[in-house]
């Protein structure tokens, strides 16, 4: 039997991080067209791509007054989009916030025992990937596996039916991610090393 190391190195690249989630039963009538899904989810992931770029290189290529100004407007942007955001999270009280662990073919994270769904049942999932957006991603997943943890339970899933471009979108998010949480790592062992 493989160990949880095991199967965590299979996974290949991922990336953790607090998450607001929320999910409910996927039916076969599917009120929600995966066409409709994918392009809502292809908007965000690409909006967040470009948030996360402009975050990293204010002006770089630019003079300074237009990096000033670029910078200036970015937080502007983001203090709007913390409004937003704050205003729609507290007329949602059905999502649960979480350690969620994403790779490119599925996820998993930490919910209450009871409130964990079934292995096979289909779901939609809501996923917060961004703390800054209001937006979630829609995401058709399958759970794979329940596997208790302390009282509760980490389920883990996998994504079923991604079109090509939100596989490549989301490949690209959680390569970003991944290396900005080494990044991270190597910078807290530097400091805590002088």
């Amino acid at each position: 039997m493989p160990s949880q190391q095991d199967d965590h190195n299979s996974r290949g690249v991922s990336f953790t991080g607090d998450m607001r989630l929320r999910w409910e039963a996927r039916r076969p009538d599917g009120s929600l067209s995966l066409l409709e899904v994918g392009e809502k989810n292809a908007r965000l992931l690409k909006a967040v791509l470009v948030s996360q770029e402009l975050h990293s290189e204010p002006g770089e290529e630019m003079g300074d007054r237009a990096g000033v100004d670029l910078v200036r407007v970015e937080a502007k942007l983001d203090l709007l989009l913390d409004m937003v955001s704050q205003l729609l999270r507290s007329e949602r009280q059905d999502l649960i916030e979480t350690t969620v662990v994403v790779w490119l073919t599925g996820a998993s994270w930490l919910c209450r025992a009871a409130g964990a769904p079934a292995v096979g049942e289909r779901l939609w999932l809501e996923l917060y990937i961004d703390a800054r957006l209001a937006q979630p991603l829609h995401l058709p997943v399958v759970v794979t596996d329940i596997v208790p943890r302390d009282g509760e339970s980490e389920v883990v899933v996998t994504f079923d039916a991604l079109d090509e471009l939100l596989v490549d979108l989301l490949g690209k998010l959680i390569f970003r991610q991944h290396r900005r949480m080494i990044a991270q790592q190597k910078a807290a062992i530097r400091s805590e090393n002088n």
